[in-house]
Parts: C-alpha cells; structure tokens; sequence
C-alpha cells in the first residue's frame, strides 16, 4: 500500500523554517508505507480535488491509501498557460496558479449579491462530497482534515444541511476545526511571522490523525 496525500503548505517541509517533515511523511513512515505527496503550497481545493483523482485514475492498479489535508475554501485555483513550476508533481501536464478572495474584495463588491461566507461554504461541501463520493466508487481507502479553516454550514439553511449530512464523518478528523487553529492555541508554530506548523506542531497533529485513523480502521474500505 502507498500513502496518497494532497493539501497545501502545511502538507510540505518548511526547510528554511527548520521543519524538515509534515503529518503525511509522520503517518507514511509511522506505517512503514511509501509516500506519495501531490501538496503544493499557496494552493486551494480545486487543484486538490481535481490532481487527487487523475492521479489515482492513472494509478488505479495500486493500492492507495489518500490523506487529504483541505486547504481554504476561499483560494480559487486555475489552469495556467504559462507553465507555472511546470514538473512540480510529477506526470502531471496542468500547471496551477490561486487568486483568493480577500486580495480580490473591489471584484468581489463589483458583482452583485455574492455572499461570500455562504459561497466558501457552497465550495467546501461540494469539494469534500465530490472526493468522497470518487473514494468510495473507486473503494478507495481515505481520511480527511481541514489543513485551514474552512466555513462550516448555517443550520438554517436546509441545502448545507443536505450535503453535510451526507458527509462521512468517520472518515473526517476534526471537521470542526483545523491544523492552523490547533498550532495557533497550542503555540506550535515555525515562528511569530510565520504561522505554519512547528516540528512538533506536525507531529501532536499527526499523533491525533493517526490514533483516529486506527481507532476507525481507516486503511481499509
């Protein structure tokens, strides 16, 4: 079995950080496994919903277990053609750049009626329903953790209410909270400009991850 994981940063080293490992490389060398790392940083959760499944499709004779590490509802990826850190991740062609919403706030006031908390809300569900439903078709063994926060539904509103009953929370570590609000409360960052996760910030996080994932029997479907 290989370990397959996608996210943003906080699946990656911070080398120049002093922080040579993250919660996905702990688990694969916890399992004594093979990692696989699609995680790029600065990313959003179109790019990993997308790259999760062509890689997995491309690979569909092996054994995978994914590890997927959501990053914030309010990056929006796209396609580059500029060759954007072309060879990244390997036997890929697409190349990936992010706008996000809050660098963007004059657009976003210039369209009108766009209620942004209930739109990353929208974008998060599908995302998590979407790649779930492709893990379980594909009997795909898998966990899920919001690397960054992302917005949680409304209960007044009856369509969140739908999708997020069909979320399957065995299979999610921690939906109501993330690996930055964590290492934010505990302290367990790189440093005070720089708010990714300490050493031990990635592995109190992947101690946690890896006890649900054997209290629930999760490299199995």
């Amino acid at each position: 079995m290989i370990l397959f994981s996608n996210g943003c940063s906080f699946l990656n080293n911070r080398s120049n950080e002093g922080v040579d490992t993250y919660t996905t490389k702990i688990l694969a060398e916890a399992y004594n496994i093979p990692l696989c790392n699609f995680a790029l940083p600065g990313r959003g959760n179109d790019r990993i919903s997308f790259t999760t499944k062509v890689w997995l499709e491309r690979h569909k004779r092996d054994a995978y277990f994914a590890v997927i590490g959501w990053s914030s509802s309010n990056r929006h990826d796209y396609v580059t053609d500029d060759n954007h850190k072309k060879g990244k991740i390997p036997q890929t062609a697409l190349t990936w750049r992010t706008w996000k919403i809050l660098d963007n706030i004059d657009f976003v006031k210039s369209k009108e009626g766009w209620d942004i908390k209930n739109t990353s809300t929208m974008r998060f569900l599908d995302h998590v329903f979407n790649l779930q439903t492709y893990f379980e078709s594909r009997r795909i063994p898998y966990v899920m953790y919001n690397a960054l926060p992302n917005e949680l539904p409304q209960k007044n509103i009856g369509d969140f209410k739908i999708i997020a009953n069909a979320i399957n929370k065995k299979r999610f570590f921690k939906p109501e909270t993330s690996q930055l609000e964590f290492i934010l409360e505990k302290g367990l960052v790189t440093s005070r400009h720089d708010p990714h996760p300490s050493t031990e910030g990635q592995e109190q996080w992947a101690k946690q991850l890896k006890e649900f994932i054997d209290a629930n029997n999760l490299r199995t479907i």
